[in-house]
């Protein structure tokens, strides 16, 4: 049984950010990285995105969703998230359990 006090931490790698969500040449990324840009984060200060996706994650205010899928424990959440300009546009986030102690950002997608 799961400890109902239990809360893994949550982490975003530094590479996520700088390498793919806010970097306008990656394939995939690109577009993300336009839209993320457009309410403020700024690529050279990734810890401010890192801070609002772990904001966005902690508070939980919208539609949370946990899979299990070929072993791996994953979390969903699409909510408002907080922005440097103070727009809160509304974004889903895709969270795997790692190592059973933390939550690592996989993915961040605009839904507005």
């Amino acid at each position: 049984m799961i400890d109902p006090d239990w809360e893994p931490a949550l982490e975003v790698p530094n590479s996520k950010v700088v390498n793919y969500l806010l970097n306008i040449d990656h394939p995939k990324g690109g577009p993300k990285a336009r839209f993320f840009l457009t309410f403020g984060f700024d690529p050279t200060q990734p810890a401010i995105m890192a801070e609002a996706l772990i904001a966005h994650a902690a508070e939980m205010r919208g539609t949370v969703r946990v899979t299990d899928t070929d072993g791996r424990r994953r979390m969903i959440l699409e909510d408002p998230m907080r922005t440097p300009d103070m727009r809160e546009p509304k974004v889903r986030t895709v969270w795997q359990l790692h190592e059973g102690v933390a939550w690592r950002l996989i993915t961040a997608v605009p839904l507005t």
